[in-house]
Order: C-alpha cells, then sequence, then structure tokens
C-alpha cells in the first residue's frame, strides 16, 4: 500500500508524527517493562539502543533497505525480550507505508506471526496473545488505507486549483481579447461617423456644386466649411487615444510629472528644461516623446544607478529635439543584448515610434560615463 504522494496535506503530516510519537511510545513501555522484570541484560541494551537509533536515522533517510534493517533489529530483540513485541504495530505501519501492497501485506502478516509466536509461551491468556496482534495489523491496516485516501485527496484538489488557476488565466485571455474587439469596433464606429462620412459630404458637394455649375468660391467654401467640420471630429477620435497624461496638460507638464513622481520614488535630483514654443507640437509628436521620456526614465530607474537625470524639449519651427541624461554606470550601446521576450526591447520600441514619424533616436553612453538619448521628430509627423 504505498504511495509515491509526499505528505502535503496537514492531517497526513500529523499522521506521520503519530506514528513517530506511537513508536517511541510503545519502545519506552516496552523497555520500561523489561527492565522492571530485571530483564536488562547486555544483548538486550544493546538491540534495543541500536533499534531506536536506526529508527531515528530513518526520520530523514527512511526506505525499504532502512526498513528491513528494523525490522531484523526488532526480531532479534523481541527474541531476547518479548516485551518489545508490541512495536509490531508501529513496524506494521511503517511497512504499509514504505512497500508496494502486496510486500507490505506480506511484511505485516510474518511480523505480527513474530510478535504472537513470542507472546504465545508466556501469555496467562493465550487468546489475547493471539487477537491483541491480529486486531493491531487489521487497525494498521486501516490506518494505512485512510492515510493514503488523505493524500489521494490532497493530490486531487492541487489537480482541481491547478485546472481552476489555468480556466480563470484562460478566461482574462478572452476577456482581454474580447476587449481588443470591442475597442476596435468603437474605433471603426468613430471613423465611418466622422471621417468617412465627412470625405463622402466632401465628395458629395463637389458632384452637386460640378453638376449645377456652381461658382469655386461657392464650391471652395462649402468644402472648407465640411472639412474644418471634420477635421473637428477627426481631432477628437485622436483625442480618445491620446496618453492620460497628456489629457489636461501640455506635453512639459506631463513630463514634469514624470520627473517629480521619479524624484520622489527614487530620490533622484531630476530636472526639466523646455525651449520654444510647445504649441508648435500636434498631438502625435506630444504621445511619441512622452512615450519616449518614459522608456527612457524607466531605464534610468531600473539601470542606471544615476544620482541625476535631466530631460530637455527644445521646440524648433519645424522638429522637437529630446535629450534624456543621466550621470549613472553607463553601458556599451554595441554589446546591447537583442530583444526576447524576457526584455530588451525599449530601445527598439523608441525607434519604431519615432521611424513611424519619420523621427530619429541615438544614445551616447559608455561604461562609467552616464547615458545620453537625444531624439530628433519632425512637427509635420502628426496631424
Amino acid at each position: 500500500m504505498s504511495t509515491d504522494v509526499a505528505p502535503a496535506h496537514s492531517a497526513a503530516r500529523a499522521l506521520r508524527g503519530g506514528q513517530h510519537v506511537l513508536f517511541a511510545l510503545l519502545w519506552t513501555i516496552g523497555a520500561s517493562q523489561t527492565w522492571a522484570d530485571g530483564a536488562v541484560a547486555g544483548p538486550v541494551a544493546a538491540l534495543a539502543i541500536a533499534l531506536a537509533l536506526w529508527y531515528a536515522v530513518g526520520l530523514r533517510f527512511s526506505g525499504r533497505v532502512w526498513f528491513a534493517v528494523l525490522a531484523a533489529l526488532w526480531v532479534g530483540l523481541v527474541l531476547l525480550a518479548p516485551t518489545f513485541a508490541w512495536l509490531v504495530f508501529a513496524l506494521n505501519l511503517i511497512a504499509l507505508h514504505l512497500l508496494p501492497d502486496g510486500p507490505a501485506i506480506g511484511s505485516v502478516v510474518a511480523l505480527t506471526l513474530t510478535a504472537i509466536s513470542v507472546l504465545w509461551p508466556t501469555a496467562s491468556n493465550p487468546l489475547a496473545a493471539v487477537l491483541g496482534p491480529t486486531v493491531g495489523a487489521v487497525v494498521a491496516i486501516g490506518v494505512s488505507w485512510g492515510y493514503q485516501r488523505i493524500l489521494a485527496e490532497s493530490a486531487e484538489r492541487g489537480r482541481l486549483v491547478a485546472e481552476l488557476v489555468a480556466v480563470q488565466e484562460e478566461l482574462a485571455t478572452v476577456q482581454r481579447q474580447s476587449g481588443a474587439l470591442d475597442e476596435r469596433a468603437r474605433l471603426a464606429r468613430d471613423i465611418h461617423d466622422t471621417l468617412a462620412q465627412g470625405y463622402s459630404s466632401i465628395l458629395l458637394l463637389a458632384r452637386a456644386g460640378l453638376a449645377r455649375g456652381a461658382s469655386e468660391a461657392e464650391l471652395l467654401g462649402q468644402i472648407e466649411a465640411t472639412a474644418a467640420e471634420n477635421l473637428v471630429e477627426a481631432r477628437r477620435v485622436v483625442h480618445a487615444l491620446t496618453p492620460a497624461q497628456l489629457e489636461d496638460a501640455p506635453l512639459p507638464a506631463a513630463v514634469r510629472r514624470l520627473l517629480e513622481r521619479l524624484a520622489s520614488e527614487t530620490g533622484l535630483r531630476t530636472d526639466l528644461e523646455v525651449a520654444g514654443d510647445p504649441l508648435l507640437a500636434p498631438t502625435a509628436v506630444d504621445v511619441a516623446v512622452l512615450r519616449l521620456v518614459q522608456g527612457a526614465l524607466a531605464n534610468v530607474r531600473q539601470h542606471a544607478r544615476a544620482s541625476r537625470v535631466v530631460v530637455s524639449l527644445s521646440y524648433a519651427p519645424d522638429e522637437l529635439l529630446v535629450d534624456v541624461v543621466d550621470d549613472g554606470r553607463g553601458f556599451d550601446p554595441a554589446a546591447t543584448p537583442e530583444a526576447t521576450d524576457a526584455g530588451g526591447f525599449g530601445l527598439r520600441a523608441m525607434r519604431e515610434r519615432l521611424a513611424a514619424l519619420g523621427g530619429t533616436l541615438s544614445v551616447e553612453s559608455a561604461p562609467g560615463e552616464g547615458t545620453a538619448v537625444a531624439a530628433s521628430v519632425p512637427l509635420g509627423g502628426g496631424a
């Protein structure tokens, strides 16, 4: 009745602890009675001590060989001192725990017959000498069966918990996918109701004006009014995709909040330098630059070990220059590992985001000399 399942359940561990307590109690009773009977000779004492010490070894290194030696020591001891016969109950529990079903039952039968054979000659009641070890063997089998049921139920609960976690993760994935589909549908509706309708209106106006021979001034005025109206709607759609930091503040104010949060959370000295007119930048540029600064500051926080970081925003008539400079430990840009699932894609993401707007990114750094991330973004890169 063996099992390969570790006793993870608290009740199973309690049963194992009870087995140790039972062995110690029965050994103590046998030793005390042997002492009281005056039957403590050298071999008896040696075998009793050896049995106890060998059992203690099994607390950490139990196995079939260990059990075989334990049973042999007990047989030798009980032949000299029958008062140790009642240890058979503890030995039966151990056999049922360590051995496969067939050998376990065979060991229980052999140990029980050994106990009966040494108790019978000196028993005042021969029936008790037979029933005692026999009932003990039956109880040991029942306890072992219950112990294995507890382990099996514990393993089943663990399996069910693992399945539940897997189902929850799958459900979360489905919900995320559903959310993405809902967002795509919302954007499709917004684009249809704004840009598509606007282009349709402009096209219809142009056709109608040409058909009725309207003057250029009248036709262009109608087209301009419709285009302006739909431009406002288009900007509302774009605004719905704008980062939360930009909803209530222009880019410099949003960057300043990022720096203040970084300073409060890490103790770094942070500075923001702004030159030029921030209103020159379209929303798409503000979004790209904000993401760039967020990524650069995240790298400073995680890797740079810096004491100061400075962000510079320089607005020129046709481009926005961005610099994020720290005085940290620096690194070798040529030795930067390729992006993997574990990370390393921050700089690549920055370059791709800027490239979509026609911008460029450069990184200057050396070990021990800090890092400077510089970007240039055309102000015509977004509308």
